[in-house]
């Protein structure tokens, strides 16, 4: 009890001789303010940049996923071999043998055959990119269903005449909205439409327009329907396979393992290639890693700055005070109480810097992400870091002042003019 009498004493002697010299105690924590808001306001506005570009993978369907598309024959201005001219491609059957490489790790593949044919319906008659899928393609790209209903595996199987549009192809083909079940002629070929989907709009930045728009036109057919009747591809080749893994751990493995497959099926000619974008993203995210890092070191030079002026300001305010510390020493107060008072002071300083450091910088990043035009997103981490931050060097800062007073001579002390 007694400890925290003491305690209480010094903070509210502390409060009082920093509200009685507001000016001065302005200009201590000057640095701290700037310190901490330089580096909330600089994490902030990575993790603003790295959320929005992760909302952006979450709407394409995640950053899970291996792609695999056929590479160019001529490499280098090289011509193709009489053996790279006799395989087939990429193929579904290559979509099969990676789905088994991993049966439990592997939760979804998506298979792309891509065309161009007039498509027809009563109100419309235009030239469209024709996109043969398969049953997880539109739940692996981050689609919605809005009606009706999805490829299913049968359809594939069969080659049924079914398709699904995008909300932009809906408003083209049928403006008045009532699409489902309503037959349109992809080329020659009647197919009845059994979903459609709902719009998907991303804006990285306000005024920037939707990002996905390409994508609201969706005419898809099942993949086997636009290879075998459409192109009369006995092979089903394949423009593009996606093999979504949640688990970003196994992805390199899958993919080393997936990319020996492909060779022995491709009489071990490496006519594909795999795209991992789980390591993009963490490449993005290392680079992001160095931003806060630079942010934190401006923080922490801005802190270096601010602590010495503290210094400087506290040795002069010392010799404004040596009689009060000759008294308190000659009544009966140690070398160490007299530590412990300067330094409580100088540490209630820094919290109180640090607080109003928060406001600038919360203000700072949000002026910040509203001229990027992204939302700000403000992870609680940034508050601790810059905190820790203010009070480590507040502390260390403190030290030597603090010390100066505690060794003075209480006879030297009350003679001191």
């Amino acid at each position: 009890m007694a400890a925290t009498g003491a305690f209480r004493e010094r903070l509210f002697s502390a409060w009082v001789e920093i509200r009685e010299n507001l000016g001065r105690s302005t200009l201590q924590a000057l640095g701290v303010m700037l310190g901490v808001a330089s580096v909330l306001g600089g994490f902030s506005i990575s993790d603003s940049q790295r959320r929005r570009s992760d909302e952006l993978f979450a709407k394409i369907g995640g950053f899970d996923k291996l792609n695999v598309q056929p590479s160019e024959a001529i490499k280098d201005g090289t011509q193709p071999s009489a053996l790279q001219n006799a395989n087939l491609g990429l193929r579904s059957d290559d979509a099969s043998r990676g789905e088994k490489l991993d049966m439990k790790a592997v939760q979804g593949v998506s298979v792309q055959k891509f065309a161009r044919a007039r498509v027809r319906s009563p109100f419309a008659d235009q030239d469209r990119q024709i996109t043969g899928v398969a049953a997880d393609y539109l739940a692996v790209n981050g689609y919605t269903l809005d009606k009706g209903r999805l490829f299913s595996s049968q359809d594939v199987e069969t080659a049924a005449p079914v398709c699904v549009l995008g909300y932009e192809a809906v408003s083209v083909f049928f403006p008045t909205g009532e699409a489902l079940n309503q037959v349109i002629r992809v080329g020659d070929i009647p197919v009845t439409v059994v979903g459609v989907l709902k719009e998907k709009v991303f804006r990285f930045r306000d005024s920037q327009g939707n990002m996905f728009a390409w994508r609201n036109k969706l005419v898809a057919l099942p993949a086997t329907l636009v290879a075998g009747r459409m192109e009369g591809d006995a092979y089903h080749r394949l423009d593009r396979v996606v093999f979504k893994i949640p688990d970003i751990n196994v992805i390199e493995k899958f993919s080393e393992s997936l990319s020996a497959v492909l060779k022995s099926s491709h009489r071990q000619q490496e006519d594909f290639r795999i795209d991992d974008i789980a390591k993009r993203v963490r490449k993005r995210r290392s680079q992001g890693d160095v931003y806060n890092l630079v942010f934190m070191l401006s923080g922490i030079l801005s802190l270096v700055g601010g602590g010495m002026v503290n210094v400087n300001i506290q040795l002069a305010t010392l010799k404004e005070r040596v009689r009060e510390v000759g008294v308190k020493m000659a009544i009966g107060a140690s070398g160490r109480e007299v530590f412990k008072e300067f330094m409580t002071e100088a540490l209630l300083l820094t919290g109180l810097g640090g607080f109003v450091g928060f406001f600038i910088g919360v203000a700072f990043s949000k002026v910040i992400t509203t001229v990027l035009e992204v939302p700000l997103y403000m992870d609680p981490k940034s508050f601790v870091w810059a905190f820790l931050l203010a009070l480590v060097f507040g502390f260390l800062f403190a030290i030597y002042p603090a010390w100066k007073a505690s060794r003075l001579s209480p006879m030297e002390a009350l003679r001191y003019e």
